[in-house]
């Protein structure tokens, strides 16, 4: 029988897990199934329209919080709802999840960080089944013997995030986006030293980042860099002063632009400006959202072949740095990450230049590709249908 789903994170539409639970939670109360919520959601942040939808959610929450508050450092059972636990690197679950279980307990999670030790593997089996978002995470899973591992790929909503006219906002400058949040695994150092170099040959090339980091301590892992001088530093106000890094790292003033904060309303408007979009991360543990996003938009997009974006190469999609090399680390938490070559992200960047429609044609086959086969929804669907199918038996004993 199918049981009603209970979620231990917040929703929201700033971050990827809030836009996994808006959009599950959507699918769900669509299908007459609304799930329980077991954190408190982030209302605020939703387009009135998905918060219109989903409010009559929060009587849930708030009669769960209360029954939590009554019994402060105890699990509590609900064996009427399946719960899913957001996990974090290492199996690390959230707040919620060490408060409540359920029927079935369904892990989800989209980690980096690949050391898998006992502690680990005692974490990860407390699950009935687990749920990933990249093939990436779904072969190290199955590599280290988890019998359960099945995998949903995170989408866009063709509603909000589509191809939309130029209005002119930087000119006739040739505008290279670099999104996501400041820190090594993203790569935006990388960035900064291909775009030093185009820049030089390029004087109309404009950066236009949107580099906002929430976690500003969590950027200090910049300084493992072979390309930028140090990690950012931090602002009178403690936010990352990202205008001040990149001039540190070569790039002068005329030719950068960091926009800080983007809402969800102002994503797809300014990807219409964009001329090309660089993502040559280190390491996704799952798609990318930002980069599903310049694609659903129509912006060139050149994705570094290695982790979570290979899900999204091998279509003609992309153009893919495809020079990778193994990122240093001694710990073994650095599994199947790529370091990408400067050079290549500068010849590619030269490509977009010159190539024009080639750089179309590619963008525009990726744009069709997202809304029709990477959606929100069809991720939602997926999502539910993977976590009410029945877990895969443990084998049988030899007689």
């Amino acid at each position: 029988m199918t049981q009603r789903l209970a979620m231990t994170w917040s929703l929201s539409e700033i971050h990827g897990w809030g836009l996994v639970g808006v959009h599950s939670a959507l699918h769900l109360v669509e299908l007459g199934m609304p799930p329980l919520l077991l954190e408190r959601p982030a209302w605020s942040t939703l387009r009135p329209e998905n918060r219109d939808r989903l409010e009559g959610l929060n009587g849930g929450y708030e009669k769960m919080s209360a029954l939590a508050a009554q019994h402060q450092g105890k699990t509590l059972a609900i064996p009427e709802f399946d719960v899913l636990h957001a996990l974090g690197n290492g199996f690390s679950p959230g707040g919620a999840s060490e408060r409540f279980r359920g029927r079935r307990n369904i892990g989800v999670i989209a980690f980096e960080d690949t050391r898998f030790d006992a502690a680990t593997r005692a974490r990860a089996e407390r699950y009935d089944h687990i749920i990933v978002h990249s093939t990436y995470n779904l072969n190290l899973l199955q590599a280290h013997g988890l019998r359960d591992v099945r995998v949903t790929f995170q989408g866009i909503d063709p509603t909000e995030i589509r191809p939309m006219p130029r209005t002119g906002r930087f000119a006739d400058r040739f505008v290279v986006f670099s999104g996501g949040k400041l820190e090594f695994r993203k790569g935006q150092d990388i960035v900064l030293a291909a775009f030093r170099r185009f820049h030089e040959r390029h004087p109309d090339a404009l950066l236009v980042t949107a580099w906002h980091n929430p976690w500003p301590a969590t950027a200090a892992d910049m300084a493992k860099s072979p390309h930028a001088k140090a990690a950012p530093a931090l602002d009178p106000q403690g936010r990352l002063d990202i205008r001040r890094w990149a001039a540190e790292n070569g790039v002068p003033e005329q030719g950068f632009v960091d926009l800080g904060f983007l809402t969800r309303a102002k994503i797809a408007p300014l990807l219409a400006e964009c001329d090309a979009a660089v993502f040559p991360n280190r390491c996704e543990g799952a798609t990318n959202l930002v980069a599903m996003e310049a694609m659903a938009c129509g912006v060139p997009c050149a994705v570094s072949a290695n982790t979570g974006h290979l899900d999204l190469l091998g279509r003609d999609l992309c153009f893919p740095l495809a020079d990778q090399r193994p990122v240093p680390d001694a710990t073994g938490a650095h599994v199947g990450w790529g370091e990408s070559s400067v050079d290549e992200l500068v010849e590619t960047l030269e490509m977009l230049y010159a190539d024009r429609t080639e750089a179309k044609r590619r963008a525009d086959k990726a744009a069709a590709f997202m809304a029709g086969e990477r959606t929100w929804r069809k991720f939602a669907e997926s999502f539910a249908a993977e976590c009410w199918r029945d877990p895969v038996p443990l084998p049988a004993l030899a007689s």
